[in-house]
């Protein structure tokens, strides 16, 4: 399935990024992602406005996970993205949706507007 939306060069990337992490560390990031979308989650569900800093802060977060898998690459970033929008059974294994999505997305814009 990944390899339909990364090149084969992405795919190399991150198996280099994956080694130079270690398993530990990536077991460590593998057992924070599913904590932090439900943080997230909660609160969406409570209304909080995505731009107060409760969510900012677990914006700064998701962009710190996200950034130590794709190593700041914006195309495996894109590619991941892709996977997520053309593959939804993946996301929604591991608890995204578009509404998620788009809550932690405007999180992340108020990030970028202050950065």
């Amino acid at each position: 399935m990944f390899e339909k939306h990364y090149t084969p060069e992405q795919l190399q990337q991150l198996k280099a990024r994956r080694e130079a992490l270690g398993e530990e560390a990536i077991r460590q990031v593998e057992a924070e992602w599913p904590q932090l979308i439900a943080r997230v989650r909660a609160e969406m569900d409570q209304g909080t406005d995505p731009t107060s800093e409760p969510v900012r802060s677990l914006a700064m977060r998701w962009r710190e996970l996200l950034k130590a898998f794709t190593g700041g690459d914006p195309g495996i970033e894109g590619a991941l993205n892709a996977t997520h929008q053309q593959e939804p059974e993946v996301a929604v294994k591991h608890g995204l949706d578009p509404a998620l999505f788009a809550y932690i997305g405007k999180a992340m814009a108020s990030l970028e507007e202050q950065a």
